[in-house]
């Protein structure tokens, strides 16, 4: 366990510049911050499992030794798994909403393996090609039953970005997209999520997709 954790201070160590300056480890890997100033690398700090951003432990955590070891000379993908727990993606994505909407930073700095990756964790996939700093927000509704108030919910969430770039998806594994969310939109758009008893979490990296049933479900008696 010990040996792993020493490698995960090299490599953060060797990406470090390439990166954002590092003020701190969080569980088993450093908490990146955009605007953090740079300082040493804590390597005893690799030692803890709970993530400082929420108080809970790390998605690595619960990984066994060999895994963790594995990861280490795995895929670019891993490794920025291992650079910053993404499972906490969710407290990124208020903080750079309020920067954003204060004028504190613009999307374009927003660090891109968190553009990119981790926030796939939230169900945020950014659509870079087609909608630079736009992102497609994958939901996860079960069997795909919805009502009438999450229906309209989704369309106004997506109303303001235009007939082009604001899109709601009815996917073939009965499942929502949203198109078109603007970070800075993306915490109202979860808040509204959990008010109706929906969540975008985990729904678009490491995770089972969505659930597929009959549309028939609860409502044929002999189904």
């Amino acid at each position: 366990m010990v040996e792993y954790k020493k490698a995960i201070a090299q490599l953060l160590a060797l990406s470090s510049a390439t990166l954002i300056p590092v003020h701190g480890f969080v569980g088993n890997s450093p908490a990146f911050r955009n605007a953090a100033p740079a300082g040493p690398l804590n390597v005893a700090a690799v030692e803890e499992d709970i993530d400082t951003r929420t108080g809970k432990p790390t998605g690595t955590s619960f990984l066994p030794e060999e895994t963790m070891e594995r990861a280490l000379v795995g895929n670019k993908i891993e490794k920025t798994k291992l650079a910053k727990d993404p499972t906490s993606a969710f407290v990124d994505v208020y903080e750079y909403a309020r920067k954003i909407r204060e004028g504190e930073m613009t999307w374009e700095e927003v660090e891109k393996a968190d553009m990119d990756t981790r926030l796939k964790y939230v169900g945020m996939l950014h659509r870079n090609k087609r909608t630079p700093g736009q992102f497609m927000m994958r939901l996860k509704v079960p069997n795909g039953i919805v009502n009438a108030d999450q229906m309209r919910f989704y369309a106004d969430c997506v109303e303001k970005y235009g007939d082009d770039k604001g899109v709601v998806d009815i996917t073939t594994r009965q499942n929502i997209q949203l198109r078109g969310v603007k970070i800075e939109d993306a915490p109202d758009i979860i808040d509204g999520l959990h008010a109706r008893n929906q969540t975008s979490f985990q729904s678009a990296l490491d995770s089972v997709r969505n659930m597929v049933g009959s549309p028939l479900a609860g409502i044929d008696d002999k189904e």
